[in-house]
């Protein structure tokens, strides 16, 4: 009786606690309370009578507690109870009458516990219920009666429990029902008339079970909309399955066993906007499989066994928006075979075999944004391959053992925004090769046998951001390759060729802040080439030959805040290398060969904050080597031969809270 004084307390809460026990008529006196929550704590059980005052009782919350039971008649003085979570607890079984006197219950969130069972009658009385939630339990059968009671319910949560089989009447009261989820459970088999009552069920979650055979079962559902079939063992979908489900606009068959696709499987579905068939086993696909589905805006048939496409197949999906067929066996596709779907916008055929695509195969695709075939087994990109892609924005061409392109096949690209050419067997790119790409940003070429670049490569390409030239085998750039690249942010030579860099090499990149040019064989830098980088602020040279720096390599760039000269050969730093990088707050000295460090040694950067000298041959650390380092935050020193250091080394460093030494 703590709280019987509260007389017009209308909302109680404690969340987070240590309460451990809620004793006989604790709650006396709290006559007007409507929102009651507990949770959060360790409570196993409370009495009969903790809620007997609670007369004008809306909503009882005591999810995430310890709860094992409950006693019957808990909740006899709470006839305006609507709402009740008892949502992750450990309650196993809930005593016969518990809910009968809660008249005005719409929802109940009993999920998250560990029912094995439930009694035939455990919901008798709850006649206005709405939506129940049973989740996450243990339940392995239901009996046929449990939901007679529950005319009202509109929506069924069973997912997640072990639930071997149904009785064909579970639901045989439920004519309000409109959503209903079992996935993740055991079942193998429905009964073909379990739905024969629930007619107004839009929406049906069957995923992750162990279905085999759909005959019958949803012939009766013509407001079905939608239907998640994923994760099952279906090889067969009969003739007319969904024949009477006119409403359905979207089946996903995901992950089954499906190896042939009927113009059957989708009769009467006229108003289906998607289907799904990711991985499955179809190798075969009828012509006129779709025809039927004039409405439809995407198609999935990605891991399957697909080989080949019939003439014709898409001719009546003129609304098609998305069509992904990657990851199959393709090796051709017919001619023509996209001419009808000038909606579509997104198309993949990466991870094919796809050896040619005859002329005129995307002429249609006005609309199409984005276009995959990466992962085939192209030899060649053709003159006027991209022809009607006048809308493309995103094209990857990666992993395909391309020899030669022609530089024409990139005219129609007007539009296109990024582009990605991958393990390419092409050496070179004339010059203008790339003109047609006049709105490109973002392109990449990497993983190739590119070898040089030739003045006037990028020619027209003058809003490129982004040049991505990584792991190619580039050993030479002929002055005035990246003339006219004034947009360009970033530029990465990453893991090429290049044994030397020269300034004239990079003129027309003014506004590079980016540049990697890690991983080649450069053994020395010219001041120079920074000139033509005013506004550099992140440099990577890490994984060259550098070995001895003159001091003055660094000068022309003012801005950087990042210098990254990782594994190189550099044994000693010149006194006034960093001198003029006022703004440099980040250092990588590391897999180096700097040996005994002492004051000059490493040369001072006052407002240097992260320094990397891990992994050299530094033996010796003598005191004043960080003197004017007091900005450093963190300092790696680990993986070196050191011996001894002394405290006196690290006393100006006062903001330093990371220091490794291991």
């Amino acid at each position: 009786g703590s709280f019987k004084h509260l007389k017009n307390l209308e909302e109680f809460q404690i969340g987070f606690s240590t309460v451990d026990n809620i004793e006989d008529k604790a709650f006396e006196g709290m006559f007007n309370v409507k929102k009651f929550l507990i949770y959060a704590v360790k409570v196993s059980r409370f009495a009969k009578d903790a809620f007997t005052d609670m007369h004008a009782l809306v909503e009882l919350n005591f999810h995430n507690n310890e709860l094992e039971e409950l006693d019957e008649g808990a909740f006899d003085n709470s006839p305006s109870l609507a709402q009740l979570y008892l949502y992750e607890n450990k309650l196993a079984k809930i005593p016969k009458n518990l809910f009968t006197k809660l008249v005005s219950l719409e929802t109940a969130y009993l999920n998250e516990n560990a029912f094995v069972e439930l009694d035939d009658d455990i919901f008798k009385g709850l006649s206005k219920l709405k939506t129940l939630y049973l989740e996450g339990n243990r339940l392995v059968t239901l009996p046929s009666q449990v939901f007679n009671d529950q005319s009202a319910l509109m929506e069924l949560h069973l997912e997640n429990n072990a639930i071997k089989d149904i009785p064909s009447d579970l639901f045989a009261k439920l004519e309000t029902l409109h959503s209903l989820y079992l996935s993740s459970n055991n079942l193998h088999s429905l009964p073909s008339n379990i739905f024969k009552h629930t007619t107004e069920i839009e929406t049906i979650d069957l995923s992750d079970n162990q279905l085999t055979d759909l005959d019958g079962v949803f012939t009766v559902l013509s407001k079905l909309s939608r239907v998640v079939l994923t994760k099952n063992n279906v090889s067969l979908i009969s003739d007319g399955t969904f024949y009477r489900c006119s409403m359905l606009s979207e089946l996903d068959f995901t992950e089954n066993e499906i190896e042939r696709i009927t113009p059957g499987m989708f009769a009467g579905l006229s108003g289906l906007k998607k289907v799904v068939f990711h991985t499955n086993k179809v190798s075969v696909v009828e012509p006129a499989s779709f025809d039927s589905l004039t409405e439809l805006e995407t198609l999935s048939f990605e891991k399957n066994k697909l080989k080949s496409l019939p003439r014709g197949v898409f001719d009546k999906n003129a609304k098609l928006e998305s069509l992904y067929l990657g990851d199959n066996e393709i090796d051709h596709l017919e001619g023509g075979i996209f001419d009808n779907l000038h909606k579509l916008v997104r198309l993949h055929l990466d991870y094919n075999k796809i050896k040619h695509f005859e002329s005129g195969t995307f002429k249609s695709l006005k609309l199409l944004k984005s276009l995959y075939f990466n992962d085939n087994q192209l030899s060649s990109i053709e003159p006027k391959m991209f022809e009607g892609l006048s809308s493309l924005t995103y094209l990857l061409i990666s992993k395909n053992p391309i020899g030669s392109i022609a530089c024409e096949a990139f005219e129609d690209l007007a539009a296109l925004e990024s582009i990605t050419i991958e393990n390419v067997k092409v050496e070179d790119f004339p010059s203008g090769c790339f003109s047609g790409l006049s709105n490109l940003e973002y392109f990449t070429i990497s993983n190739s046998k590119l070898k040089r670049l030739n003045k006037g490569m990028f020619a027209g390409l003058g809003k490129i951001k982004t040049l991505m030239l990584s792991e190619n085998q580039i050993h030479h750039i002929e002055v005035g390759a990246f003339e006219g690249l004034d947009e360009v942010n970033t530029l990465s030579l990453h893991k090429n060729q290049l044994s030397e860099v020269k300034g004239e090499m990079f003129t027309g990149l003014s506004k590079v802040d980016m540049l990697t040019l890690s991983d080649n064989k450069i053994a020395s830098i010219d001041q120079s080439i920074f000139k033509l980088f005013p506004n550099l602020r992140f440099l990577y040279l890490g994984q060259n030959k550098l070995h001895t720096l003159k001091g003055d390599e660094f000068t022309t760039a003012p801005k950087l805040t990042i210098l990254d000269l990782y594994m190189n050969d550099i044994k000693s730093l010149p006194a006034d290398i960093f001198k003029t990088l006022t703004s440099l707050s980040t250092l990588n000295l590391a897999f180096n060969k700097l040996g005994t460090l002492e004051k000059g040694s490493i040369p001072i950067v006052p407002q240097l904050e992260y320094l990397r000298l891990d992994e050299n041959e530094i033996n010796d650390i003598k005191p004043g080597t960080f003197d004017g380092f007091g900005s450093l935050l963190e300092l790696d020193l680990s993986n070196n031969t050191l011996k001894h250091v002394s405290g006196e080394v690290f006393k100006e460093l006062t903001k330093m809270y990371s220091l490794d030494l291991e």
